[in-house]
């Protein structure tokens, strides 16, 4: 038996794929497609020598699959790419990533994993886009993961200090977690589209059996609709504590206008007093005898 070994990292924010494309001399993808294949002539031409079947699968969501790629040849991929997307995020490259082998096996058919007890598909059908896309999706949501769980971890911050009666408690926070809220919504849904399946995928039902079986393997949707109650948990927490933030300013502000206004009959009331001319000399009276105590003066 052979196999075929993939890598997923998660390497940029996301990749213009039409520039990208641009670039390397491939057909422009279409309004639907998130994805472009270096393989054959095009793929040889960046390292000046046959890659046989090597390919490299580019997703606009920012993950980069590296079909049967050597490390030494995965670091001069990110070398070309710099030209067009520039350097990628290698901190983030190492932390989500997805290592997967799928099985040829001795009759030609291809498992889709090693311990597959599923259905086999013939050869010839090009599959591997099709478990590049699942591997793609599966370590942009590892990000997205680790994203939100970072971003609870500081909303319970954010509230336990504004129970503590902080009154500038995590603005900058609350700011922060709101706007990768609305980043996660837009680029979970609209850029990676988890439910989505590829377009080639999509036109052949083989394909579509490919995509749906290994995208349970990796849980994908479980995953998602687990990302989607933590970003609600997250919207809700900070909600909270926007409110409750929002109500203690409120309070302060009532107590600081109320003392702004007692001060002005008080101001006029100790203006009139102190004019009075009973009152000074009552004062002079009382420092005068203070001071004769004192033997300061006789």
């Amino acid at each position: 038996m052979r196999t075929r070994h993939f890598i997923s990292v998660k390497a940029y924010p996301a990749i213009d794929l039409q520039k990208t494309a641009a670039f390397f001399g491939l057909p422009l993808p279409g309004a639907g497609e998130r994805s472009i294949i270096l393989e054959g002539q095009k793929l040889s031409e960046i390292y000046k020598y046959d890659t046989g079947q090597k390919k490299v699968h580019i997703f606009s969501f920012g993950c980069i699959v590296f079909e049967d790629m050597e490390i030494d040849e995965t670091d001069r991929f990110y070398e070309s790419l710099q030209q067009t997307a520039g350097e990628p995020d290698y901190r983030m490259l190492l932390m989500y990533r997805e290592s997967h082998d799928s099985v040829i096996t001795e009759d030609g058919t291809i498992r889709l994993w090693p311990e597959s007890e599923d259905r086999t598909f013939p050869p010839g059908i090009e599959l591997s886009h099709t478990i590049a896309a699942v591997l793609a999706k599966s370590a942009a949501l590892s990000k997205e993961e680790s994203d939100l769980n970072t971003l609870l971890n500081e909303a319970y911050m954010y509230i336990n200090r504004s129970h503590a009666g902080i009154l500038n408690a995590g603005a900058r926070m609350y700011a922060k977690t709101m706007v990768h809220i609305v980043k996660f919504e837009k680029e979970s849904a609209a850029g990676f589209g988890i439910f989505d399946r590829p377009v080639a995928t999509s036109r052949k039902l083989l394909l579509r059996d490919a995509y749906d079986n290994l995208s349970k393997y990796y849980e994908l949707d479980e995953r998602y609709e687990l990302l989607e109650k933590k970003a609600e948990q997250l919207r809700n927490i900070v909600r909270s504590g926007s409110d409750e933030r929002f109500r203690r300013q409120e309070t302060r502000l009532l107590i600081f206008e109320t003392f702004l206004l007692l001060l002005f009959p008080l101001s006029h009331i100790l203006g009139k007093v102190i004019a009075h001319d009973g009152v000074k000399n009552f004062i002079h009276m009382f420092f005068t005898d203070l001071l004769q105590k004192l033997n300061i003066i006789n």
